[in-house]
């Protein structure tokens, strides 16, 4: 059975990339999302929270610039979920990724076929995307949190 967070966030794939955006597509519009948009959409849709009990959307950050403080995203991210150690990622686990030098970059952790990938609001696509945890991406992870 899948993961009830990759459904949730398979259901934003082709959203369109948009900075501090919070909108998931529709009929009636393209949506717009950054990464951590993602996870707070699919937080809101599960009614996630953190091992107090608190909505984990209560957290949620918009005033950030397109190259966030990686220091305070980690720390935040280390007090709000729990941090694994890689060797047990697993399907639905949020992955703190390097890109441009520092951890900036978060997505959810997916597998298809016995295969991990990424789903994950991502500039360059311009849109929510799925792909392969391939060795390039594999070299990028920084973190592995589970959400409690």
């Amino acid at each position: 059975m899948e993961h009830a967070i990759v459904v949730a966030a398979r259901g934003w794939l082709g959203t369109r990339f948009h900075h501090q955006g919070r909108l998931k597509k529709s009929a009636a519009h393209k949506g717009g999302v950054d990464c951590l948009g993602l996870l707070v959409g699919i937080a809101v849709e599960l009614g996630l929270r953190d091992s107090k009990g608190n909505a984990l959307v209560l957290y949620d950050e918009t005033s950030y610039p397109h190259n966030p403080d990686s220091k305070h995203l980690a720390k935040r991210l280390s007090e709000l979920l729990q941090r694994i150690p890689r060797e047990q990622m697993d399907s639905g686990d949020i992955l703190l990724l390097d890109i441009q030098g520092s951890p900036q970059h978060l997505a959810v952790a997916s597998i298809e076929k016995g295969e991990y990938r990424i789903i994950h609001a991502y500039a360059p696509a311009r849109a929510v995307v799925e792909h392969e945890l391939d060795t390039w991406w594999q070299s990028r992870v920084v973190c592995v949190f589970r959400i409690p």
